[in-house]
């Protein structure tokens, strides 16, 4: 019978005789195979508890086990000897329907489910399941039986391993292909993605489509690695135009490999090494490694360590017993001691009076003391004595006159104590005990040989360090930071071990990988490893390297001579900063390698003996740590201390003042902490629990040593462990004064150099309301530091001041030393791509949501776009790049790509799921950390990837505004100017609403977000800096309504280029504008409301504008405004036009053309005058008014006629406008101390063209720092300058760029040309230096005047 029978009538009889045996006592509610639901009666017994033999209770539940016992008698099938179940690689998770059931003899009776049955299935995997089963029959143990099956699977991987190096080729493409047929013809497939559609197209290459049209094509196919990053499917003949490679590439180097391990690895772990693990049979085939869930558990199971129960701890003893076993336990007071001066007092003995009743029933007492014998031996051995206590002097008892055939048990018990002094004396002789002379009880004498010092070495000064030292080893460390020592390579760790800090030595090696064609030599000895380098370099021979950073630095020159060889191709992970690489490697717990051996703390550890633990594992400062605040600002020998302790609520302030005046004191004080803590939302302390002094010197030198003295009286109050958090100008400098802060771990905090700026009177209360808000915020920024920590896994003190790109730094780096990557951190913005730089230019725009939606749909963008994003089809078109090398450059970025979005994926999971803040703060600034030069692991290449993903994005975005019927005004990574067609707001409220709904539906733009910010009834739109409109306004009506407010008309008008017109004729310029806008609307208005109120009149018919109605309006406003142009706006100007003719008679008229020079001012009144004020008037306002394409005709027309006013051609090149601003902005300004991230535009910018470069925060102000402004800005200059010195050729008629260097002319016949023109160059350049004049840059100002001059 088949087996699907046997399981369905097994199902069926086990109901049926549950429900019979249910029915006798109750009533069944519910039945199935793995339960049943029913009432039984309230005397039913439900359930029994067993009393064992050893004193646990064991509780059963009497139906379940009564309806197990039924279904085990009536239902246990003997029939077949052995039955094959897999299992998920998921936790949790049966597989059904899916088992091999073996008969008596050794063949299979059942096959179910197997890829061994599948058409079309992987052949490698149908082969080795053939092989594997029949070997489950082999062995009498499991361990043999799994021994045996592994047996066939290491068989396999070999082949893969080898490549299938013993087998030809037809065999080897026989095993690793698989088929497909299709049901459906390969158009009826349209844009579907799959192996069999895509293997289709391929044969429609050579075979012609005719082949491919019919339904049931049979498509075989393998995997190749070609290229890399996207599989696709090869043919001995296409290689080259499938996989971008030689065609006589041999085909074991095409198939990737790596692809077919996993697949039959995924096969070993569901049929062999999962069960097998679930059997308690270690791993048979190592080199398949067991899922994460399963490794956990298997750990757990065979941790040695893992405490169980708490009565495998503890055991019930003998009181005797316990009283022979204790050792002497020295007194803390006596630690000092030298054991030779030192006399132990007797040891009191506790009394149990029935125990003593007991034994004076049945022993002789002692004559000496009336005391039991027993009692007399354990007071004695207490006191360390070695005699036999069973002597005939003592207690007349001895083995010799008790005669066993008579008192048995009396010679038992007698041999029994002879035995256990034996024992007892020796272990004393092993700890080093000798033997002690007869004393009377009381006395006891230590001899000075060797005894002493062992002894003193466990319970003296030694010993008491030995218990900090074996903490060290048996603990977790708890890193609250590392500071770097003077010697290159070592370090001290503040680490709290089992409640104690310590500053432990760790010795941080340098790891660095030499990637050489040749075999390497013995001069860098090191290991080979298998790694991925950056951007797919080659990987040749990659040999790791660890030694010392000593040794590293003496072995510079020769490095240099390695890198120069044409044999080494590159050297890498030469700049990794150490302090990073040991963050990265052990975190901010770590423990002991339990193979280290014990030492002395202060030898020191090395890092590799030190094992990264997460938090989950082991508590990160779960306990809390106490810390105290160091406040410290100055300006011109005034100065303030001030010291915050929490635990205490003591605040010390040291005013160092050259003059008399005291301002401060105790009352004003506590008062400003309090308000501080009130705003802060902080609990304040009660009234006479906080104390604060106040103390004034006249000196730096003097209030230093106060504050040393301070915290010296701290510490010895309060010896636990404790952190500083020092805020201050310059902390080396304070550091150097206060000499005691090397005794603790500190973390600096970025200051405000705002602080520093004293008032020239009253300044004392001032800076003392300022450290009292840093005092009250301190215990704020102290517990979410010590949460970033847990999350960023980063030790307390080690975080950069930019938090955000430190931790995103060590994420991506974990992540990819996880995936067998080597870094390519570097800290001067180059990347480290083996000592060999890549010339690369990087750019930021304004981003928020958009990359991270692009990163994480990068999959969903390449099947869009038909998979040639990371490589390029032939028959394809590839998409318009700026970049020639894009496709090499996504192919390159591709490993780390997609270890950047496994990262970011986890974020989002963070975020989303656990609500973490740290993980969204990461995604909020995920652009700026990618295009950064300050981040360690800047990258332009993957930056350049992701901006194109996000470019492709941007744009389905835009079309998918346009099919929904919004026409796109103005458009940018950060803004979208739509025009929605509704002349009611309320009607475009609602389209704009339906319009988001609807974009959050598709799956590309899940992570999109966008909200509407305005609305505006009418909108002129030239620019970002230029756009005037009449913007709507809402107020609240009914509840949960809104309706549009006209009781304020406001005509918001921002047109930067008015301030280059004189200012004569800027005013008019803004009135004109403003008056275009606003009488169209008004026309408008007044044309709705006559149609209102004739509906009000007529009931039958709609109170809303219809499409018909809305297209008759806008044709009537269109056609009012045109008339208006013609009349109103026309006679106006012209009267304008004539007024200022008359105003600059006889003046000079336009010295200088104004778009000429292209110098930017440092204010707007250097260009009052420039130019012909009439000219500049009218061209600036007809080609604001020319932006409504309806009435652009009549525009023109009228711009025609005030051109002739002033004698002027209207073709003429002086009367054509051109947009005289120039623009630079710097992107992702970070403040120091705040972190706001802001862009700063040089040319437009109204405060730093005031010089006032400070922080737009309200409560920071943090000024800028200008050296790094002007070396961004050179840094710029100097890459613009090179790329155009490099940039290709491109032919003027094709636009195709040149290939030959010897070639005068384009094969088309066309010349040559820059593809950036000189005059464009220049003008960049000329940008820059007015940028320098205005700003003072010196530097910056010396470069651009030399290209400038050059050129």
């Amino acid at each position: 019978m088949e087996m699907a029978g046997v399981v369905t009538y097994t199902g069926a009889k086990i109901i049926q005789n549950a429900r019979l045996l249910v029915e006798k006592i109750g009533r069944p509610l519910e039945l199935d195979t793995d339960g049943i639901w029913c009432a039984l009666p309230g005397s039913f017994p439900e359930n029994f508890t067993f009393k064992t033999s050893n004193g646990k209770k064991f509780t059963i539940s009497y139906p379940c086990v009564m309806l197990n016992v039924d279904v085990a008698r009536n239902n246990t099938n003997d029939q077949y000897q052995a039955m094959i179940l897999p299992a998920s690689k998921a936790e949790g998770i049966l597989i059904k329907k899916r088992y091999a059931v073996f008969n008596y003899d050794g063949t299979l009776a059942e096959l179910k489910g197997f890829e061994i049955k599948r058409r079309g299935e992987l052949k490698l995997i149908k082969v080795f399941q053939a092989e594997v089963f029949d070997k489950f029959l082999h062995g009498s143990t499991l361990e043999e039986c799994y021994a045996a099956v592994a047996s066939v699977a290491n068989r396999w991987l070999d082949l893969l391993d080898n490549q299938g190096i013993d087998i030809a080729d037809s065999e080897l493409l026989d095993y690793i292909s698989e088929s497909s047929t299709m049901s459906k013809s390969l158009v009826d497939y349209g844009e579907q993605k799959s192996c069999a559609v895509t293997t289709a197209k391929r044969l429609a290459d050579f075979l012609g489509d005719a082949m491919v049209k019919d339904k049931g094509l049979h498509c075989q196919y393998i995997v190749a690695r070609e290229p890399q990053g996207t599989p696709v499917k090869i043919a001995k003949y296409y290689l080259r135009k499938w996989c971008k490679i030689a065609s006589d590439v041999g085909i074991r180097s095409i198939v990737d490999w790596s692809y077919y391990t996993l697949r039959l690895s995924s096969a070993i772990q569901k049929i062999i090494t999962i069960p097998a693990a679930m059997q308690k049979v270690s791993n048979p085939v190592p080199r398949v490694v067991h899922p994460d869930w399963l490794h956990k558990k298997v750990c757990e199971k065979e941790d040695r360590f893992r405490q169980r129960k708490l009565v495998d701890i503890f055991n019930t003893a003998k009181r005797d017993q316990v009283a022979q076993d204790e050792t002497i336990v020295g007194d803390i007071e006596e630690i000092l001691v030298k054991d030779g001066s030192r006399v132990l007092p007797p040891r009191p003995v506790v009394h149990s009076f029935e125990f003593n009743r007991e034994i004076n029933s049945r022993k002789p007492s002692s004559p000496v003391s009336g005391m039991p014998v027993d009692l007399q031996k354990q007071d004695l051995t207490l006191f360390g004595s070695n005699q036999s206590l069973v002597s005939s002097s003592n207690n007349g008892i001895s083995s010799e006159n008790v005669d066993k055939t008579i008192d048995y048990q009396a010679w038992l018990e007698t041999k029994k104590r002879k035995w256990r002094d034996s024992r007892e004396e020796r272990k004393r002789r092993r700890l080093g005990s000798t033997n002690i002379s007869d004393e009377p009880v009381g006395t006891t004498k230590f001899p000075d040989s060797s005894f002493n010092y062992k002894h003193s070495q466990r319970f003296g000064v030694s010993g008491f360090f030995k218990k900090h030292e074996s903490s060290l080893v048996q603990s977790h460390w708890q890193i609250l930071q590392l500071v770097p020592r003077t010697q290159p390579g070592h370090f001290y760790a503040w680490v709290i071990a089992d409640g104690t800090m310590h500053k432990v030595p760790i010795n941080v090696p340098r790891v660095f990988y030499l990637n050489s064609k040749a075999p390497i030599t013995e001069e860098f000895p090191g290991r080979r490893v298998k790694k991925i380098l950056p951007h797919s370099r080659p990987n040749f021979n990659l040999i790791e390297v660890v030694i010392s950073e000593e040794q590293f630095r003496a072995e510079s020159k020769k490095l240099a001579a390695h890198l120069a060889d044409p044999e080494v191709e590159g050297i890498y992970e030469t700049k990794v900063p150490l302090e990073f690489h040991a963050i990265v490697q052990i975190g901010c717990v770590c423990k002991v390698d339990k193979a280290a051996k014990s030492r002395n703390a202060q030898d020191g550890w090395n890092l590799d003996e030190l094992h990264m633990k997460t938090t989950a594992e082991c508590s990160y400062l779960e306990q809390g740590i106490t810390y105290f605040y160091l406040y410290h600002s100055i300006s011109e020998g005034r100065a303030i201390y001030v010291i915050y302790f929490p635990t205490s609520w003591t605040i010390s302030v040291v005013v160092v003042n050259p003059f008399q005046n005291k301002e401060l004191s105790s009352a004003i004080l506590e008062k400003q902490f309090r308000e501080a803590c009130h705003a802060l939302s902080i609990e304040p302390p009660t009234n006479g629990s906080a104390t604060f002094k106040v103390e004034y010197v006249r000196s730096i030198d003097v209030g230093s040593k106060i504050l040393q003295r301070t915290l010296v009286a701290h510490r010895h109050q309060h010896p636990q462990p404790a952190f500083g958090i020092i805020e201050c100008p310059g902390f080396q400098v304070l550091k150097s004064r206060i000499r005691i802060l090397e005794d603790f771990p500190c973390v600096t905090m970025s200051f405000n150099a705002c602080d520093s700026n004293y008032q020239a009177l009253g300044w004392q209360v001032t800076a003392g309301k300022i450290s009292m808000q840093r005092c009250a915020a301190s215990s704020q920024w102290f517990n979410e530091r010590i949460l970033l920590s847990r999350y960023a896994h980063v030790p307390l003190g080690n975080f950069e001041l930019d938090w955000l790109l430190f931790t995103a730094d060590v994420f991506f780096s974990r992540a990819l030393r996880d995936k067998q990557q080597v870094l390519w951190i570097s800290d001067d913005g180059i990347p480290d791509f083996g000592g060999i730089y890549e010339g690369d230019t990087c750019f930021a725009d304004e981003i928020h949501h958009l990359a991270i939606n692009a990163l994480l749909k990068s999959s969903l963008v390449e099947e869009t776009e038909g998979g040639s994003l990371f490589c390029h089809e032939s028959d394809s078109h590839p998409p318009a790049h700026d970049n020639e090398t894009d496709y090499d450059e996504a192919s390159s970025c591709a490993p780390a790509f997609q270890v950047l979005k496994q990262l970011i994926q986890r974020c989002i999971s963070d975020a989303v799921a656990s609500g973490n803040v740290f993980a969204d703060a990461i995604l909020q600034h995920l652009y700026r950390w990618l295009c950064s030069p300050m981040s360690k692991l800047h990258d332009p290449a993957l930056h350049r990837v992701l901006n194109m993903f996000m470019k492709k994005v941007f744009a389905l975005l835009l079309v998918e505004f346009k099919k929904l019927g919004a026409t796109i005004i103005f458009a940018n990574f950060s803004k979208i100017i739509i025009d929605t067609g509704k002349i009611e707001l309320s009607a475009a409220r609602a389209y704009c609403d339906c319009l988001l709904r609807t974009l959050q539906t598709r799956e590309l733009f899940e992570w999109i977000e966008l909200e509407p910010l305005h609305f505006w009834h009418s909108l002129l739109f030239m620019d970002q800096l230029n756009y005037g409109g009449i913007q709507a306004k809402w107020s609240t009506g009914l509840p949960g309504e809104d309706m549009e407010d006209n009781s304020q008309m406001n005509v918001v008008s921002s047109w930067n280029i008015a301030e280059y017109l004189p200012r004569v004729t800027k005013d008019h310029f803004v009135l004109i504008v403003s008056e275009f806008l606003y009488i169209p609307w008004k026309y408008l208005k007044e044309q709705v409301l006559i149609r209102t109120t004739n509906m009000m009149d007529d009931s039958t018919s709609t109170q809303s504008i219809t499409v018909t109605a809305a297209e008759t309006l806008e044709a009537c406003v269109n056609e009012y405004i045109k008339e208006q142009i013609s009349n109103y706006f026309t006679e106006k100007l012209l009267n304008i036009v004539c007024d200022i003719l008359r105003r600059f008679k006889g003046e000079n008229k336009g010295i200088k053309d104004l778009h000429a020079t292209h110098v930017l001012p440092c204010s707007y009144e250097s260009q009052g005058n420039k130019g012909d004020a009439a000219l500049e008037f009218i061209k600036h306002v007809c080609a604001v008014l020319a932006l409504d394409q309806n009435v652009k005709h009549d525009v023109l027309r009228m711009r025609k006629n005030l051109l002739k006013r002033i004698h002027v051609k209207e073709f003429s090149p002086e009367a054509q406008f051109r947009d005289p601003r120039q623009s630079f902005t710097l992107p992702n300004i970070i403040c120091s101390y705040c972190n706001d991230c802001r862009d700063l535009d040089f040319c437009h910018d109204s405060l730093l063209l005031e010089d006032n470069w400070r922080c737009a925060v309200p409560h920071c102000g943090q000024p800028y720092n200008r050296e790094q402004m002007e070396n961004a800005l050179l840094q710029i200059v100097r890459q613009r300058e090179r790329l155009y010195h490099l940039q290709d050729l491109v032919c003027d008629r094709c636009r195709q760029v040149k290939a030959a260097h010897l070639v005068e002319q384009c094969g088309c016949g066309g010349s040559f040309r820059c593809h950036e023109d000189l005059l464009a160059f220049l003008g960049k350049m000329q940008v820059f230096l007015s940028i320098a004049a205005c700003q003072k840059f010196q530097l910056l100002h010396d470069c651009t005047s030399w290209i400038l001059q050059v050129r």
